[in-house]
């Protein structure tokens, strides 16, 4: 007996207090988070189409950023990374540090002998820093070694910019796996702490925050997490992949696949789904089997969960059998440490994303602008 009072399977709630403090500065000021990427850097006449041979979405125009899949000849993903298109021929890449071998490996096996690609893994040499919130953009213009416009109307979403910033090179990329208002930074690894260290200088106020955040900000919004939500186990339409999934762009591994999953239709959906924990401290971590109340017959499991700081609900993610099971509002029940829990599925995320809730208020001090002048 180790006598751990802290010990538990239920939801952590001696650290939960300093996770919504993460979140909140996110949401009202800024927040930094370092995070390990893999990084790679793909160049040559043959780079373009032979990522395209690879990835089931179109790839982006030069100065932009958009994520592809890597998909296996049946249909399954095999990972999934972001494109920054730096040149036509010119590719720097990113993935999950996890799958780093994994992807490379995957890669240069699918490499003709003929073709004028090369791959360079670069994850030693580069690091990434993610800085989200309002107040973003604001601090990182302190830090930049000549003025840049950072303004969201000017750098908008799935673009990237080239930055001087402390004396070191930066790649910005607009884009952001939690759902809020910031920027990717990347740079080479040996500047990525001092510039962590004059991003803080600039800001006092600036947080920083890390994993636990970043799981609570993106089952708020519903989206899934490779490894966890979507893995070869998964093919692209069940695992809500359709947006990038585009068969009309010609072939790619695992188009002939997707093609036929999509006419025979789907046996089961990721779908999203608030649990009723009540008073009770716990939470789906993943692989908890999920119920239909009539019969207590398994008709899927989860794949991750947590408590969501901001709305307070806890919520997770996993695949349901039965297209009539993933219509928001029905009731389901999940296996959580030896009880049976309801739960519901979501039609929407309990969270909507910072682009959204900006419009959303837009347009609600418009109507309140039109209504008082009435």
């Amino acid at each position: 007996d180790l006598k751990n009072e802290m010990a538990s399977f239920n939801r952590p709630t001696y650290w939960n207090s300093a996770v919504k403090s993460e979140c909140e500065s996110i949401i009202n000021h800024a927040g930094l988070c370092y995070w390990p990427f893999a990084h790679y850097r793909i160049t040559g006449a043959g780079a373009a189409d032979f990522l395209n041979r690879l990835i089931a979405n179109k790839l982006p125009a030069v100065g932009r950023v958009g994520l592809g899949h890597l998909i296996t000849p049946s249909g399954k993903v095999w990972s999934e990374l972001t494109f920054v298109r730096l040149a036509d021929d010119d590719f720097y890449v990113t993935g999950y540090s996890g799958y780093q071998l994994h992807d490379l490996r995957w890669m240069k096996e699918q490499l003709k002998a003929d073709e004028q690609v090369d791959i360079e893994d670069v994850t030693s040499k580069r690091a990434v820093l993610f800085i989200n919130g309002p107040k973003s953009e604001e601090i990182v213009s302190k830090v930049l070694d000549s003025p840049v416009d950072l303004a969201r109307t000017e750098f908008k979403a799935f673009q990237w910019r080239k930055l001087g910033m402390a004396g070191a090179d930066v790649i910005a990329v607009r884009m952001s796996f939690i759902g809020e208002h910031g920027l990717e930074l990347h740079c080479e690894r040996d500047q990525v702490a001092n510039i962590f260290q004059k991003l803080h200088e600039a800001d006092p106020k600036l947080a920083d925050w890390g994993g636990s955040a970043m799981t609570s900000f993106r089952l708020e919004k519903s989206v899934p997490l490779f490894g966890k939500d979507i893995t070869k186990d998964h093919n692209a339409f069940e695992a809500g992949l359709d947006r990038f999934i585009k068969l009309d762009k010609g072939d790619f591994i695992g188009r002939d696949a997707l093609v036929e999953v999509k006419e025979k239709g789907l046996t089961r959906k990721l779908v999203q789904m608030e649990v009723m924990v009540g008073e009770d401290q716990v939470d789906a971590f993943g692989n908890e089997s999920i119920r239909c109340p009539e019969t207590n017959k398994v008709v899927g499991f989860t794949t991750s969960g947590a408590y969501g700081c901001l709305t307070g609900k806890s919520i997770a993610l996993g695949y349901v059998y039965g297209s009539e099971r993933w219509v928001g509002g029905t009731k389901l029940k999940v296996d959580l440490l030896g009880k049976q829990y309801d739960l519901q599925v979501l039609d929407k995320a309990p969270m909507a994303p910072a682009a959204v809730r900006d419009r959303q208020a837009a347009k609600a001090a418009a109507a309140a602008a039109t209504a008082a002048t009435a």
